[in-house]
């Protein structure tokens, strides 16, 4: 089983050339040449040297560079130039900002063929731990584990064991470390998404409703080190940021708005929006303390899509088909035995 790795970037360059030196080291199944099949670093438009730091790693991995134009905030595009550019049986995403342990990528390999031993094909996350500052060299998974625990444990346990019994383990799926089959029919993101949030949580839920099984792997860990001025409003409001709600306000709405048959969406998405509220003074949804007319925040943030051609449409799941997975692996698997030879396909 092989594995490709999708990393979206903007801006920062030094903490992309510390993931790729770590995926440069891997060890066990995930090693380059065996499990890890290629990296797709995937460029949001940065005005960086980026470029120049991805493509210094090409001797050291399988690389390859996409980019795409700075028009915001577009870390699901990005990905899905990197899903283009997917090659083997599993695709791993990971953000920019973290690094990883040596056996990262066996970790994710691992968990799938498990599942699949089993047939039930899974859809795979793991946790992200926090510091501040770079460590000074690769980080061991006990390092890893040192750092600040992740949010979801409180919920789904300290090895994410119970991420399976949760009525919505979808809301679970975090962008910065998870991983699917190759193929999987709704495996993308959705460029309905504009900004900060969500388009992970809309990916993680259509790919469980298709049929793939959400699992937690404990050794598929990252650490994530701190930005001093984080994307991410919650983040925001632990360390006493000011955070902007606005892209995830109207974010929530298109994703409730895009599965209206599912109450646990929309039950999910009116409890959580009932605490905003739409500042005019400011021209920006902020929390107030209380709970509010959820009612009326939908209303304005449809009327708000509206006018930004966003309202979305409804979208019907594609079940995974395991027959078209297993037919998909197989062509690759011979693919690569007659590259192996230097063979040409017929």
């Amino acid at each position: 089983m092989r594995a490709t790795v999708v990393i979206p970037t903007y801006k920062r360059s030094h903490r992309l050339r510390a993931l790729l030196s770590c995926l440069a080291e891997q060890t066990g199944r995930g090693r380059v040449g065996d499990g890890l099949a290629r990296v797709v670093v995937c460029d949001d438009g940065s005005p960086d040297d980026t470029a120049e730091v991805a493509r210094s790693f090409e001797s050291r991995l399988p690389l390859v560079y996409r980019h795409q134009p700075d028009l915001g905030f577009r870390a699901g595009q990005a990905r899905n130039m990197g899903i283009e550019s997917a090659v083997g049986d599993v695709i791993v995403f990971v953000d920019d900002d973290v690094v990883v342990s040596p056996h990262f990528v066996s970790a994710h390999l691992e968990a799938h063929e498990e599942g699949l031993a089993r047939g039930t094909p899974r859809l795979v996350i793991g946790f992200r731990h926090r510091r501040f500052g770079d460590p000074s060299s690769q980080p061991t998974l006990d390092e890893i584990r040192a750092g600040e625990l992740d949010d979801r444990v409180a919920v789904i346990g300290a090895e994410g064991e119970t991420v399976g019994a949760q009525t919505r383990p979808w809301i679970f799926v975090y962008s910065c470390n998870f991983s699917v089959p190759l193929p999987s029919s709704e495996l993308g993101f959705d460029d309905g998404f504009v900004g900060w949030g969500l388009e992970d949580i809309d990916a993680g839920y259509r790919l469980w409703r298709s049929g793939l099984e959400i699992h937690a792997a404990p050794r598929a860990r990252v650490l994530h080190i701190e930005d001093p001025a984080p994307r991410d409003p919650f983040r925001c409001e632990e360390r006493s940021l000011p955070p902007v709600y606005d892209t995830y306000v109207r974010n929530a709405v298109y994703f409730m708005d895009k599965h209206p048959e599912d109450t646990e969406v929309r039950d999910w998405v009116k409890t959580d929006l009932r605490w905003y509220v739409r500042d005019e003074t400011r021209g920006a949804w902020v929390k107030n303390g209380y709970a509010n007319d959820v009612d009326r925040v939908l209303h304005h943030c449809r009327e708000e899509l509206a006018a930004a051609g966003r309202t979305p449409r409804p979208h019907a799941i594609r079940p995974f088909e395991t027959r078209h997975h297993d037919a998909a692996v197989q062509a690759r698997a011979t693919d690569d035995a007659r590259q192996d030879r230097n063979e040409s396909p017929a």
